[in-house]
Parts: C-alpha cells; structure tokens; sequence
C-alpha cells in the first residue's frame, strides 16, 4: 500500500499582494489550512498594488464577462469589510471619458447596458458643465458609473492577510520562494530557508511570477508602474463630492483620483512602452526627467486646473501578459500548481473574485465562475525578442 502524504498544510500561497492575500483568505474561510509566503513584508512598496488608490468600477472596458466578476468582488469587499470593522472601498461613483467613438468607452457603456446596470451617458456639453476639472473637447462623451469609486490597497491587503490569520493562516513574511517541485501527489515549495511539501500551491507573485516559475518568463512581462501626485489650484473642485475617480481613454490615456488628504490629488497616465524590468531585487524608484517631461506636458493640457509638476511619485512594478488578461487557473504541466498572476494592471478591484476562484479550483478542481477566457494555456502572442532580452 502507498502510504499516504504528508503536507505541511494543504495550500500554499506564494506572494501576498493583492491577488495572494484575497486567495489565503477565501481558503481559510473554506476551512483549507493555508501557509502564506511573501518575499518582502505584507502591504509593501513595491508590488502593482500600492499607492494609497485603485479605481473600482463594475463596467468592462474590454470583456464583458468581466462584469460579473466585478460584481462578485463588490459583494466580497464588503462581506470583508464586515468581518473586520474596516473601511476598504468607497462609492462615489466614477466616470469614463474620451472621444465619442473610442472602443474603451463604447465597450464600458455596452457592459453597462448588457448588464441592466445604473449609469449615465453624457455628451461634451455636459461634461463640461459637471466636470469643468478636464479639458472637454467637442467629440468627447462620458459614461457614469453609480457603482464605481476607489479601494485603499495597503490597508486592503494588511486586512485581507490579517483575517487569513486569524483563520487560522499562517504567513512567512520576509521568505523568498526560489522554486517550485510539483509532482503527482503534492509540490515542494523551496526558499531560502528550508523546503515544504503542500498538496496545491497558488501562484500569486504578481510581475515576479518569473521569479518563480521559469515558464512565466516568457508569459509574464514586469513593466515599471509610476504614479503621481498633483497640487491643484483650488483644492474644493477635486473633492469626491464633485471630482468622481475617473479614467480617461482613447487618444490619451490617464486615470485619477478625488484628493484623500486635501492637499494633492493622484494622476496616473500611461505612456506608449512602460518601462520593462528585467531585475526585479533593483528597480529603479527614481522618475527620469523624459518620463516627467511627457506627464507634465499631458497634465497641463487635459488637467488645467493642476500645477503640472508632480510633487510626489512612487514607483512599483506590474506583470502584463501580450492579450492584457491573467493567466488564471490551473499549471497546464502540473495541475496541483494553479496561477494567477499577469494581471496587466487590471486586477486589485477583482483580487476579493480572484480569491474566490482560486479556492474553487484547488478546492473542487473547477469554478462555476465564467473564467475558462482566462486560462494559462489559451494561444497568446509571444513578446517581441527586444521585449524579453535586456538592452
């Protein structure tokens, strides 16, 4: 007779940022003994989730089935609002705009009509009488999100991790993963100081994946996420009372927050070709003065009412796949390994659903969520040579 395995726990979670500390907690909530692991401290300044903001918005820009994720997530940021006292997402609603035709904002207000959502179209005229802060031009239109507004990311996953432990999670903190041994009964997890037997592991070490599994090396592409901090000149007009999150798309493409501490508002603007990094233990955090030069000059045109200097930046790093979806589910060549990761800068308002699925999948081996679009081994695009070799 085989005798039987012994595990150190029944899952492990490799990194805890946003994706990583939703997943320990719907395991433990499960009941799943659950070991989490993460290279540096919980709620730290370097991965895709920190900034004090992220945008919340149950419209799809892109993929309809993700509306019902969203809606999904939105129950369970408040049922982990509940279970802890604490106060993570905040309503005010929120507002995309851009040129009438620009698919990002066609396909946000398609959701929203497929779905049976609440929502506002707005033409040019009336953006610019309710929402003066932006440049308005004459072919822009904007679509109202009642169910939008901003999470506190820190402090989410300080929260979410904090709740795992106490139900009954135990976390490595400060621990590197140098790699991973699956087989047909369980997966070794080795770090620096040791190695564990566990009978699933979870994938969650957002533009570090690579770090982890060789495999994610050409799946996974780290790109350097800047953020920035503005002072406007009449602090009232960017309250969330009258300035909702937003984001901006088609020709340019930026996205922003009310203020939170009633001095500065945050404004994040992507540029053609984020920065890739190819060493993720030396990222650089400082803001090069071309970078700068394109944000200030974006700033002053569609943000008048802001001084175009930033005066505060922060620097972390996002995992973007080459279709801008996750690799979500389980390792095609080792099936107790199951990935979420590759999240392109997407995913924070998802990780509570993400969290969900992942229990799903090591728990019953499926999900009656519609997230088969995201699996690992769907046909991708490779990145282009230069994208994967260093300069």
């Amino acid at each position: 007779m085989r005798p039987a395995t012994m595990y150190a726990a029944d899952v492990a979670v490799i990194g805890l940022g946003a994706i990583g500390s939703m997943a320990a907690w719907r395991l433990a909530v499960r009941g799943h003994g659950v070991h989490g692991y993460e290279r540096f401290g919980v709620g730290h300044d370097r991965g895709a989730f920190s900034g004090q903001t992220r945008r919340f918005s149950v419209q799809s820009q892109r993929e309809p089935r993700l509306t019902a994720l969203a809606l999904h997530a939105l129950d369970l940021w408040r049922g982990l609002e509940s279970a802890t006292g604490r106060s993570l997402l905040h309503l005010a609603g929120g507002l995309i705009l851009g040129p009438c035709d620009a698919p990002a904002l066609v396909a946000a207000h398609a959701s929203a009509r497929a779905a049976g959502l609440d929502h506002e179209l707005l033409d040019s005229s009336e953006l610019k009488e309710r929402f003066p802060q932006h440049l308005i031009r004459a072919t822009d239109a904007g679509v109202i999100d009642p169910k939008a507004g901003f999470l506190r990311p820190e402090l989410s996953v300080v929260t979410a991790a904090r709740r795992a432990e106490e139900l009954g999670a135990v976390i490595f903190d400060h621990t590197r993963v140098l790699g991973l041994e699956p087989d047909a009964d369980g997966v070794v997890v080795r770090t620096e100081s040791g190695s564990r037997r566990y009978a699933h592991v979870v994938v969650a070490p957002g533009a570090r994946a690579r770090d982890v599994l060789p495999a994610m090396r050409t799946a996974v592409l780290p790109r350097r996420l800047v953020q920035a901090w503005y002072v406007p000149d009449d602090i009232d007009r960017y309250r969330e009372e009258v300035f909702p999150v937003f984001e901006r798309v088609g020709d340019v493409n930026a996205y922003g927050f009310p203020t939170l501490d009633g001095a500065t508002i945050k404004i994040g603007i992507y540029t053609t070709g984020h920065p890739i990094v190819y060493d993720t233990d030396n990222t650089p955090l400082t803001v090069g003065g071309e970078l700068l030069s394109r944000f200030r000059e974006t700033v002053a045109v569609y943000f008048p009412g802001l001084h175009a200097d930033p005066v505060t930046t922060t620097v972390g790093v996002e995992g973007y796949t080459t279709d801008g979806h996750p690799l979500l589910g389980p390792l095609p060549e080792a099936s107790r390994v199951i990935l979420a990761c590759g999240f392109s800068g997407a995913g924070f308002k998802f990780a509570p659903a993400i969290g969900d699925v992942v229990a799903d999948l090591v728990i019953d081996g499926r999900t009656a969520r519609d997230v088969g679009f995201l699996a690992p081994d769907r046909p991708l695009a490779d990145w282009p040579p230069d994208a994967l070799t260093p300069a």
